[in-house]
């Protein structure tokens, strides 16, 4: 069985060790912000591209630009979608091919989440950790101090 070994660290490396942890959280957290909302945004492409499947063609639609801005559109196809690959180019697509591609989008995400979810609770527990030691050192000078 492996021998536990202690280590020593200075205040100031300890002070250290939590600002690099509490960095780390915040860098979690805004990648967990990004995380949900393209999920949310997943999931809103999902449910439109379901909902345009069962229109027919000719149909009326209103679009959402963004900011709050609408438009009434008439669809000419329910069967084929445009998907857009990045810098302004735009592929024609089968809409059940992105369905398809939206799912697997959604789980891989979702993956995503689990994994930053569990770097969260780690990073957490070392705050939690670094913090009690910090206390526990902070406790003992002033017992030291009394003395």
């Amino acid at each position: 069985m492996a021998e536990k070994k202690q280590i020593e660290l200075k205040g100031q490396q300890v002070l250290q060790a939590y600002q690099a942890e509490q960095a780390k959280l915040e860098d979690l957290q805004r990648r967990m912000k990004g995380l949900q909302t393209l999920m949310v945004e997943t999931a809103a492409a999902e449910q439109s591209l379901n909902e345009i499947s069962k229109s027919g063609k000719n149909q009326k639609i209103m679009v959402a630009l963004g900011g709050g801005i609408y438009v009434d559109a008439t669809l000419e196809s329910t069967k084929k979608v445009k998907v857009g690959l990045g810098d302004g180019v735009l592929m024609g697509e089968t809409l059940e091919k992105s369905l398809k591609d939206l799912v697997a989008r959604a789980k891989e995400i979702q993956k995503d989440i689990i994994s930053v979810q569990k770097a969260e609770s780690a990073t957490m527990q070392n705050l939690r950790n670094i913090g009690s030691a910090i206390e526990s050192a902070r406790q003992k000078d002033a017992e030291a101090a009394k003395n």
